[in-house]
């Protein structure tokens, strides 16, 4: 089994880049006049940030995610104790971290799977260990899941990295006195909000690489976003028609041709523009100096 050092460089590799769960909450706030909100642009220019230096951003405070480190093994033992169904750790009891990656730009790890007497994950588990007493105790009046809970739009993001389970387990876990709260919520009763969050995340991630592309702030980047996303979701849905049908292998080689001819903004054509002329700038001045030193060396001569 590798070490716990190991496998969290791992997870941060493998979210690298990418938009994931914990961030979906403020990736789904709107902002006055326009669906993308400072805090969705906030997560958008983080992600950025990664894919464009390559240097991983942080997650939250270090003392409130050690707290959170460090209790996350106590709550997994105390879900253990109300259920009677197997519990695995997504952190510790796979030799890999569980990290799933269902579609393009988009990465999710639950905190636990839940197995059924068949032996399949039949739910997942997000833990959620407060550090402040107030949290933990302003929790206790929570009844039902639904859109106004900060961690909902967290909660379906597992419903996205994991399509084939129903079930969803949230523990609220108070570490000052290893004892907990569970609440349960079922994908089909969010299937709306979940295809939304599903359009807002694969849209925002076209955002993202278009704006690398152009070098255009993102609520420039929309149109050509949704462009772009409707020929890679046309691609996804004729995939699995795709073997042995000549046609659709045909149809799906002419979108990724389109994919690949996609017109560049006119200030990333200027940005080329502009390359030439100075490459071409200093080579008539090289050109000049090698000409002038020519003539020198033959008068030396």
């Amino acid at each position: 089994m590798k070490s716990a050092e190991q496998k969290e460089f791992e997870w941060k590799e493998k979210r690298h880049g990418l938009i994931t769960a914990s961030v979906l909450p403020d990736l789904m706030k709107a902002g006055k006049g326009t669906p993308f909100g400072k805090a969705a642009l906030d997560v958008m220019f983080a992600v950025r940030y990664e894919r464009r230096t390559g240097v991983t951003r942080e997650n939250g405070t270090a003392k409130a995610f050690d707290w959170g480190h460090e209790n996350e093994p106590l709550a997994v033992e105390w879900l253990r104790t109300q259920l009677l169904n197997e519990i695995k750790s997504c952190t510790t009891d796979f030799e890999d971290i569980v990290f799933n990656e269902p579609f393009e730009g988009f990465g999710d790890s639950p905190d636990a799977y839940v197995y059924g007497f068949d032996g399949k994950v039949s739910a997942l588990v997000e833990i959620k260990c407060p550090m402040s007493q107030g949290k933990i105790e302003s929790l206790q009046l929570l009844q039902e899941i639904n859109d106004k809970d900060e961690y909902y739009w967290q909660f379906l993001g597992h419903f996205l990295g994991r399509p084939d389970v129903d079930t969803l387990y949230y523990v609220i876990y108070d570490g000052y006195v290893n004892d907990g709260r569970l609440l349960e919520m079922h994908r089909s009763d969010h299937t709306e909000n979940i295809q939304k969050l599903y359009d807002r995340v694969r849209l925002a991630n076209e955002m993202i690489d278009e704006s690398l592309r152009s070098g255009r702030d993102f609520p420039e980047c929309i149109d050509k976003a949704k462009e772009v996303l409707a020929i890679k979701v046309e691609i996804e849905t004729l995939k699995p028609k795709a073997k042995g049908n000549v046609p659709v292998q045909n149809q799906i080689t002419r979108l990724k041709k389109q994919l690949k001819l996609f017109p560049l903004h006119s200030t990333h054509i200027f940005k080329i523009f502009l390359c030439i002329l100075i490459i071409e700038a200093r080579y008539f001045k090289i050109n000049k100096l090698l000409q002038k030193n020519k003539v020198l060396w033959y008068d030396k001569r």
